[in-house]
């Protein structure tokens, strides 16, 4: 399957459309330690009423955590370090540079996700949309020792509530 013929993609590029989910999302990483894929994941699945158990969310966390500290986090760090253009270069040349990585890390992204498609934990219990959004995201917050009651975890579930449909 190509990268962009996966519905797990196209979910999250719809779900992450929105300025204040991008806000959120960078918060739950920045703050929490979540893994966004992760979280986009766990909303894919809770979008077909999928209630995942907190183990199967542990193995989907432990399958992916190499790739995150060894290749997506170190292409993050890069990418950021290289904005405000902190190196005596051109400055066009960093800036292009740094456009470079993000595409990279993007790539690095796209295929964290394929692969959490295949990894497809079996269900927990079946839900509703909201119900199995709530969920899986308060026991991937557990997990990470997060509150999956803090703000930015109830916006997540509401956005997912405001794109829910068919693919």
């Amino acid at each position: 399957m190509a990268e962009d013929d996966s519905a797990f993609w196209r979910f999250s590029l719809r779900f992450y459309d929105a300025p204040e989910v991008q806000a959120d999302c960078l918060t739950v990483q920045d703050r929490d330690g979540a893994d966004v894929n992760v979280v986009l994941y766990l909303l894919h699945r809770a979008s077909n009423g999928d209630c995942l158990s907190r183990e199967g969310i542990a193995t989907i966390d432990s399958e992916v955590a190499a790739w995150r500290e060894e290749v997506v986090r170190p292409l993050r760090a890069i990418r950021r370090r290289l904005k405000p253009r902190p190196y005596p270069l051109d400055p066009e040349r960093q800036e292009s540079f740094r456009n470079e990585i993000k595409r990279v890390e993007l790539r690095s992204e796209k295929m964290q996700q394929l692969f959490l498609e295949t990894l497809a934990p079996p269900t927990d219990r079946r839900a509703g949309v909201a119900e199995a959004a709530k969920r899986n995201l308060r026991a991937y917050a557990s997990l990470i020792g997060a509150d999956g009651e803090a703000p930015e975890y109830r916006r997540l579930s509401a956005r997912l509530m405001e794109i829910a449909r068919p693919d």
